[in-house]
C-alpha cells in the first residue's frame, strides 16, 4: 500500500488566523466574497475611458475615443464602428448597444500643450473629451459633461442630459459653462455641476453650481471652490454634498480637496478631516473619486510625494474611519457587496495588512487593481483582500496610469481607463467582471513561473519532491498534487500564496521499488479546480 508523508507545509502553512475581514471568491464562513479575477468578454474602445455610469441594466460610458470594437478584435480591425466620446454596452454580456451621440467641439490653437486634449496638428488641438455621466436618482435622465460644445448638431457647453429609456438629448437641459465641468451630482430636485468653470449662463460660479432638476434653471446656490472640482456625491441623508479635488479653500476657509458643502443654503459644512495633505506644491495630494454605499462614504487621491491612496469617512461630519496609504496614485473607486475596489497604480503597499501580515513591498509591475474591505473598524489597519487583475497601461500621455473609471449595479463590476491588456490577453480601454455564482471562475494558479520540481531519492523507497508555489489572481488557498510519470498522484500539499511570498513546498513519495526510475511534475489547483501544470523533474532513480 502507498503511503504519503507530507513535509515542508506545516511551515508554509504557519500563518496568522484569517481574520473575518478577508475574502477571495471562494472565502470561508462569515468572510466577504470578491468578483473573479477573471474578465469577461467586453467591448473595447480605442482611447481613454474616464467615467462609467451603469442605468437599468445599459452601462454608459464616456471619455476620449472615436471608435469601439468587439472583443478579441485588434484597433482598427473587422467589427469597428464609430462612437465619439460617448458609447453604451449591454451591462450583462458587454454588447455594444445603438445609443449613439456625438461629443464634438472645434479646433483652436495654443502655443502652450494642451495635454488633455486632442494634438490636431502643430499647436492645434480639440477638446472634446467627456469626463463625468451620472444618472437621475429614479434612472430616467444621464447627465453628461465634459469640454466639449456640441452634442451631434445641437449647442452643449461642457454639459448635457438625455433620456434613459429613447436615447434623446433633452431640449431643454442646455447650461453653458465657461470651462470645463469635471464632476455632477443628482438629486430628486436638484442637478450639481463642479469643474474648472467660473461662469454659467453668464453668471458667476466659480467652480460649483446647481440647477433645478425639473426646469434646468441655474439656481442661486452659488459655493465657492478656488481650484477644480474632480469628483462630488451626495450624503445617504442627501443634505450635504461632498466636494473632492485640488482646491485649497471652499467659500474662503482653508480646507484641502476634501471638504462638505450644504446643498440648503452652499455653505461650508463641517468637515472634521484633513486627510488630504498640501504642504507644498511638490508635496500634495488632490481627491479623484467618491463614492457612497448607503452608509459610510469613501474617497481616492493622487498624490505628488504624499498620500495616494483610500479613505472612509463619516457623511455626516467628515471624520475619518480608516485609511489605506498604499503608494500608487488611485483614480477611481467602486464599492459593492462591502469590499471597495479600486483602481491605480499600487506599487507599494507594505504599511497595509494582509492576511495578519504585510501587504506587498516595492513592486513591478505595478497593480493596477485593488479590493479592500469597505466595512473596516473605526481606527482599524486597513486590510488589502486577494484579488490582483492587473491590465497593462497605455501610453497616450497623460492617461498612461491605466484604469480611470469603476462603476457596478451589484453584480458585474466594470472598469474603464487607458490600457491595452487584461490580465495579459489584448482588450482596450474596458473591461468588467463578476461573482463566480454569475460567471464561473475559470482563471486558474498561474503558469509564469511555475518551474520543474526537484526530486530526490533519499532511501528505503522514498523519494522527496520540492517545488517553488505558484499563486492564483482571485484565490489565496492553492491545493498542489505531485505526478509520478506513471501519472499517478504521488502526494499533495496545500499552501497559501501570493505574489510577493511564494513559499518553498516539498513531499515524500514513498513506498518504490528501488532501481526504478521516475519523474515527477506537479499540478496547481484552485477551488474551482482550475487547474496549471509544472513541466517534469529531472529523472531520479529510487534507492
Amino acid at each position: 500500500m502507498r503511503k504519503t508523508l507530507i513535509s515542508g507545509l506545516i511551515a508554509a502553512l504557519a500563518v496568522t488566523p484569517v481574520p473575518a475581514a478577508m475574502a477571495d471568491t471562494a472565502p470561508a464562513s462569515g468572510e466577504l466574497a470578491t468578483v473573479t479575477a477573471d474578465a469577461l468578454p467586453t467591448w473595447q474602445t480605442d482611447g481613454v475611458v474616464l467615467t462609467i455610469e451603469i442605468v437599468n441594466g445599459v452601462t454608459y460610458v464616456g471619455g476620449n475615443f472615436d471608435n469601439v470594437r468587439p472583443p478579441g478584435v485588434p484597433k482598427g480591425g473587422a467589427g469597428e464602428v464609430p462612437r465619439v466620446g460617448l458609447a453604451a454596452f449591454d451591462t450583462a454580456t458587454g454588447d455594444l448597444l445603438p445609443w449613439n451621440p456625438v461629443a464634438f467641439s472645434p479646433t483652436f490653437t495654443d502655443d502652450q500643450a494642451q495635454n488633455e486634449c486632442d494634438k490636431i496638428a502643430t499647436d492645434t488641438y480639440r477638446c472634446d473629451t467627456v469626463w463625468e455621466i451620472k444618472a437621475s436618482p429614479d434612472g430616467s435622465k444621464i447627465y453628461v459633461a465634459g469640454d466639449f460644445n456640441k452634442i451631434d448638431n445641437s449647442r452643449r457647453d461642457r454639459m448635457a442630459a438625455f433620456d434613459t429609456a429613447t436615447g434623446a438629448l433633452d431640449p431643454d437641459f442646455k447650461p453653458v459653462f465657461n470651462n470645463r465641468v469635471r464632476a455632477i451630482a443628482v438629486s430628486d430636485t436638484t442637478v450639481y455641476a463642479g469643474g474648472h468653470f467660473t461662469t454659467v449662463n453668464g453668471e458667476t460660479r466659480t467652480r460649483l453650481a446647481a440647477f433645478d432638476a425639473s426646469t434646468a434653471a441655474l439656481t442661486s446656490w452659488a459655493p465657492t471652490a478656488d481650484k477644480r472640482v474632480n469628483a462630488m456625491a451626495l450624503t445617504p441623508a442627501g443634505n450635504r454634498l461632498i466636494v473632492g479635488g485640488d482646491f485649497d479653500r471652499i467659500n474662503g476657509v482653508k480646507q484641502h480637496g476634501l471638504s462638505a458643502v450644504n446643498v440648503s443654503d452652499g455653505s461650508k459644512g463641517v468637515f472634521n478631516s484633513n486627510d488630504i495633505p498640501a504642504t507644498s506644491s511638490t508635496s500634495r495630494s488632490w481627491v479623484t473619486d467618491i463614492v457612497s454605499d448607503g452608509t459610510r462614504m469613501y474617497a481616492s487621491a493622487n498624490g505628488e510625494g504624499t498620500f495616494d491612496g483610500r479613505l472612509a469617512f463619516n457623511p455626516d461630519n467628515g471624520s475619518r474611519i480608516w485609511i489605506n496609504n498604499c503608494l500608487g496614485a488611485t483614480q477611481a473607486i467602486s464599492v459593492m457587496g462591502g469590499v471597495l475596489y479600486s483602481g491605480s497604480h499600487a506599487h507599494r503597499c507594505s504599511m497595509q495588512s494582509y492576511y495578519g501580515g504585510d501587504g506587498f513591498p516595492e513592486t513591478k509591475p505595478h497593480r493596477r487593481y485593488l479590493a479592500e474591505p469597505a466595512g473596516t473598524a473605526q481606527g482599524a489597519k486597513q486590510t488589502i483582500l486577494h484579488w490582483f487583475p492587473n491590465s497593462a497601461p497605455g501610453t497616450t500621455y497623460p492617461w498612461v496610469q491605466g484604469p480611470w473609471a469603476m462603476a457596478n449595479d451589484g453584480t458585474y463590476l466594470w472598469a474603464g481607463g487607458d490600457f491595452t491588456e487584461v490580465n495579459d490577453v489584448a482588450q482596450q480601454g474596458l473591461t468588467r467582471w463578476t461573482f463566480h455564482e454569475t460567471s464561473p471562475d475559470v482563471g486558474g494558479p498561474l503558469q509564469a513561473g511555475f518551474g520543474a520540481p526537484t526530486a530526490q531519492a533519499v532511501g528505503g523507497g522514498k523519494v522527496t519532491v520540492r517545488w517553488g508555489a505558484t499563486w492564483d489572481l482571485d484565490n489565496r488557498k492553492v491545493r498542489y498534487e505531485v505526478l509520478r510519470n506513471d501519472g499517478q498522484v504521488a502526494c499533495t500539499a496545500e499552501a497559501f500564496s501570493v505574489f510577493w511570498n511564494l513559499p518553498n513546498l516539498s513531499c515524500q513519495d514513498t513506498g518504490r521499488t528501488p532501481g526504478a526510475t521516475h519523474t515527477y511534475r506537479v499540478r496547481a489547483i484552485d477551488p474551482y479546480n482550475n487547474r496549471v501544470s509544472s513541466p517534469n523533474s529531472a529523472a531520479v532513480t529510487v534507492l
